[in-house]
């Protein structure tokens, strides 16, 4: 066999290798980020005090009763795990679009997660989400506590088992040097 020959079967042999290792399917189309908004089912229905069978109730004389949020922050979607900075100005949440798709479908949503929102001249921003993972990695980040410039939340992410507690430390401008606890 000549040295030409053996070259093209040599370098179709390992053409047809790299195929079967990587593969020659379609590159997966890249997570459409969209807003809150867009990711709440069309028959999603916001619970309101008058329609809960157990609507939310203060026990205590130091207290009102609960009242909801007004919109951009209270939605159809579900919003829990309220945190009010001490100023009355900033409040962080979890909001996941649908309660009903399970926690490893939200995890990947591209919506599902912590978010902050600010009281400017009396009116609620609209919400942002607080991206307290590495660009590319996986993580369901919850149960935010905040104090001054330190952020404690619970997570589930990749490379990890189970839920743990994590935090962030706000710097220049965004969350940084996250950390296990």
């Amino acid at each position: 066999m000549r040295l030409q020959t053996k070259a093209i079967i040599i370098l179709f042999i390992l053409s047809v290798s790299m195929l079967l290792i990587v593969g020659c399917g379609k590159q997966a189309e890249p997570i459409k980020i969209i807003s809150r908004a867009e990711a709440i089912p069309s028959d999603a229905v916001k619970v309101t005090p008058d329609a809960d069978v157990s609507p939310p109730k203060s026990y205590s004389d130091e207290y009102e009763d609960p009242v909801p949020m007004p919109f951009p922050i209270n939605t159809a979607g579900a919003e829990d795990s309220p945190f009010m900075m001490y100023d009355g100005n900033t409040l962080y949440f979890f909001f996941t679009p649908d309660v009903r798709i399970p926690a490893e479908k939200q995890l990947i949503d591209g919506v599902t997660g912590i978010y902050v929102s600010k009281k400017v001249n009396g009116v609620w921003s609209e919400p942002e989400r607080l991206m307290l993972q590495d660009k590319g990695k996986l993580a369901l980040d919850g149960c935010e506590f905040v104090q001054d410039n330190v952020m404690l939340f619970c997570t589930a992410r990749e490379g990890y088992s189970g839920i743990h507690w994590f935090s962030a430390e706000f710097k220049e401008g965004a969350w940084k040097k996250l950390e296990e606890r």
